[in-house]
């Protein structure tokens, strides 16, 4: 066998220099308290937040933690708030002072700690455990000869601060980007509103113009940026409510001119983009009016019927009226709405075609959530 050279024994049972050595020099704060919470060691880490160790040692704990976070870490305060309470909590508690140890250990305490120097507040993030201290060589070192809480303290300041900053110019551009929808949905109400003014100066009983279906197709995308000006997130458009506000918008908009065609609204709830809702608001807003100026040329009455439905694979826009024509298909396919339709479904991998229904019945079918190419 081996023999062992004179000395192997004591750096054996002796490592309380080599422990110290190495807990020195970490660039975290260590700090080990005894039974009563008083610091009874801190490595020189300390020193980056104000303190000498020996401006702690023989100190309680609680001197180094911000007032208002006292009672919330602090074992004598938080098992006097468990014995007043009726039941037990549902998470376990973390402590500065813990006494658990493995799995019941305290991780990723989050607390506020107290500048040395400054007196300003650091953010920090604490791991502790309780450990009884056996080794000979440990109660010398830490001068104490019952149970002790060891722990590790991270500074998180900086990526405190970082994350506040970034949560407050998140907060900006939500701002800014709510008064650029308030402002485009202001604008294109202008826009309709000289379109409505020029459309009022026709002779009383003439049909609806292409003016009035301006107006329509100007107001739906002015309505998307006033729904997402309204939403909390900022996502995209719920589906129906943007068409419950549409089909209300068009009917008053038509009523303005003195046509009136009742609009029923069968809408699936689906969040939309702000881009894909605008062109279905114009195919919709277009196919609509086709069935306004066939109403106002006696063409027929008509009860608009407007749907939005979507599958694991796509998503459908119809719009049906009960206008009583020959040939409908064949009309509506030279009107600006088709070709407005049929131009929006080529690009998104869609198609454009007539659907079961009395008269005027199109159906736009799309992809789900295809981008436009």
């Amino acid at each position: 066998m081996q023999e062992r050279k004179a000395g192997d024994d004591d750096r054996i049972q002796a490592p309380g220099a080599g422990f110290a050595t190495l807990i020195a020099a970490l660039p975290v704060i260590v700090y080990v308290l005894d039974s009563s919470g008083t610091f009874i060691f801190l490595n020189d880490a300390i020193r980056e937040i104000g303190y000498e160790p020996s401006d702690l040692l023989g100190q309680h704990f609680t001197q180094l933690i911000h007032e208002d976070d006292r009672s919330a870490v602090s074992r004598d305060a938080v098992l006097a708030k468990i014995r007043q309470a009726e039941t037990p909590p549902v998470v376990a508690p973390k402590l500065f002072d813990e006494r658990r140890s493995g799995g019941r250990m305290t991780r990723e305490l989050k607390l506020r700690l107290i500048h040395g120097k400054t007196k300003q507040s650091i953010y920090a993030s604490v791991n502790a455990y309780g450990e009884p201290v056996d080794d000979p060589a440990f109660k010398a070192m830490f001068k104490s000869f019952g149970p002790v809480t060891m722990g590790v303290i991270h500074d998180t300041t900086a990526a405190m601060l970082y994350q506040k900053s970034l949560e407050e110019n998140l907060a900006v551009k939500e701002l800014l980007l709510k008064e650029a929808h308030q402002r485009v949905r202001d604008n294109l109400q202008i826009v309709a509103s000289l379109a409505h003014l020029g459309e009022m100066e026709g002779s009383p009983g003439d049909p609806p113009s292409n003016l009035g279906a301006l107006i329509s197709q100007i107001k739906s995308i002015a309505l998307v940026h006033e729904v997402l000006y309204e939403t909390e997130s900022g996502d995209g458009v719920s589906s129906k409510e943007y068409f419950k506000r549409f089909s209300s918008l068009i009917a008053e908009s038509y009523a303005c001119l003195g046509y009136s065609l009742p609009i029923e609204i069968d809408i699936q709830d689906r969040i939309l983009g702000a881009e894909r809702i605008s062109y279905l608001g114009i195919v919709a807003s277009q196919w609509i009016s086709e069935l306004y100026r066939r109403a106002g040329s006696g063409e027929g009455q008509a009860r608009i019927r407007l749907s939005y439905r979507f599958s694991d694979i796509a998503e459908e826009l119809v719009v049906c009226g009960g206008s009583a024509l020959t040939d409908p298909e064949l009309r509506v396919a030279r009107s600006l709405g088709m070709e407005i339709a049929q131009a929006l479904a080529l690009r998104l991998g869609g198609t454009v075609r007539p659907t079961e229904g009395p008269g005027f019945c199109l159906c736009l079918r799309l992809p789900l959530d295809s981008q436009l190419r």
